[in-house]
């Protein structure tokens, strides 16, 4: 498939995913929500692929959520109450069964709809320039889908100012990094690079072990605590052979290598 909206790029084990409509504030449209649901189909079983980088094309904005002039349905595309999905459900690398990591680099703005990309990061970093905010109220709509994402990952009541103040305040990158929406903070023109370096040390580690240990803690979260732990035992018995196979430097024919 070739994609219009995005840039995808393979190397030293990296898929490094580009937002490239800088035009329109590297929001999301119809054609985006397509080429995302396609292109976590290909990497979740590319074997030349141990980690994942989302970022965005230079500008103003990561990301401002959604196209408000095009919207991200198929046009004339009717549903029922019953039949109502959520773009979340193609953007986002969990949502769709991808448990390699997930670094998410933001520049500029994230609002609204960038949560879809920040809620399923494992590592998200940002440059100084970097704000944060949900301006759902703002246009009179109900905001449900991107804050009860966050829970989990910030404090409830810095979900809830973000909700309640929409437009009128935002999130600096020092305050992100504070309440630990990000962890970590660079200079625009170190973004990029640490991002990347990031990512390869995460590649040298066995894809086997990473995967697993990502998709336990990710499950982990909707468990109460007793079955969390005996859900994570599980994973261990199951991967370790496999991980301990090989050296994570060493190649061998099989799903799991870098190639």
């Amino acid at each position: 498939m070739d994609y219009t909206t995005i840039i995808l790029d393979v190397a030293d084990g990296i898929a490094t995913i580009t937002l490239n409509r800088p035009e329109r504030l590297n929001c999301f449209n119809r054609t985006m929500v397509v080429e995302f649901r396609d292109v976590w189909t290909r990497l979740r079983t590319d074997p030349r692929v141990r980690v994942l980088v989302l970022r965005a094309a230079p500008g103003r904005a990561f990301c401002s959520g959604v196209d408000v002039k095009e919207g991200w349905r198929a046009e004339g595309e009717e549903t029922s109450p019953f039949d109502q999905d959520d773009p979340g459900e193609w953007l986002g690398p969990k949502s769709n069964k991808v448990w390699k990591p997930l670094i998410v680099a933001v520049h500029g703005m994230a609002a609204g709809g960038a949560f879809y990309w920040l809620n399923e990061a494992d590592i998200v970093i940002c440059s100084e320039d970097a704000t944060f905010f949900d301006p759902h109220l703002k246009f009179g709509k109900i905001s449900a889908v991107e804050p009860i994402g966050a829970m989990g990952r910030i404090p409830m009541q810095e979900i809830t100012r973000m909700v309640l103040l929409a437009d009128a305040e935002r999130i600096s990158a020092q305050t992100a990094l504070r309440i630990s929406l990000v962890t970590e903070v660079t200079a625009l023109d170190a973004l990029w690079g640490r991002a990347h370096e990031l990512a390869l040390m995460i590649a040298a580690r066995h894809p086997v072990a990473v995967q697993g240990s990502i998709r336990a803690i990710w499950e982990a979260q909707s468990l109460p605590r007793d079955q969390a732990v005996t859900n994570a035992l599980r994973y261990i018995q199951i991967g370790k052979p496999i991980a301990t196979e090989l050296n994570p430097t060493q190649t061998k024919s099989g799903p799991w290598t870098l190639r």
